[in-house]
């Protein structure tokens, strides 16, 4: 008798238990909906698309879109010498490297400004870019924060161009004195 009456208790807890449980999931499941309703009617305000903005480029046609490998162009400027900014040791340092721009053959600011001709002509001023942007940094700064000095220069330059053709930046061969 004492062993049915116990097995009952654990159908009742187990009862108690289930039902409990999916109470939960009913409470949880309409808040998050409602938050995600919330976080919609923002974005919608803001015009952010929920595939990262203009034509999948990010939510400012920035580095964050997804580019098909077949519609990417690179523009290397080759074994840039950058002097980095003093860090009180009473030494220079530099930084030499190659910066590679990656650029979107299917944004439609590619044929006016990506091809190799025309980001040719431009290239004095984004070599002023980098030398802004990088120069900005200590030795030690860009060793550590080289991915926002990197975010840093994609964006100065996107704000050149007026344009998110290119998606990316990377340093290639970088070498710190």
């Amino acid at each position: 008798m004492k062993k049915n009456l116990l097995a009952i208790i654990i159908l009742a807890l187990l009862l108690v238990n289930t039902g409990m449980t999916g109470f939960m999931m009913l409470t949880v499941m309409t808040t998050n909906n409602q938050a995600v309703a919330l976080i919609g009617d923002i974005a919608a305000a803001l015009q952010i698309e929920a595939n990262g903005g203009e034509n999948g480029q990010g939510f400012s046609g920035s580095a964050t879109g997804n580019v098909d490998i077949a519609n990417v162009a690179s523009y290397s400027i080759a074994d840039m010498t950058i002097t980095l900014k003093e860090d009180g040791s009473g030494k220079a340092h530099y930084m030499l490297t190659t910066i590679v721009l990656s650029m979107d053959k299917s944004n439609e600011d590619y044929n006016t400004y990506g091809t190799d001709e025309a980001i040719a002509t431009y290239q004095d001023m984004i070599k002023s870019k980098i030398t802004t942007v990088i120069g900005a940094y200590t030795l030690d700064e860009i060793r550590q924060h080289e991915d926002e000095a990197k975010a840093t220069l994609l964006e100065q330059i996107q704000e050149l161009f007026g344009s998110g053709f290119i998606y990316d930046v990377s340093f290639s061969g970088t070498v710190y004195q």
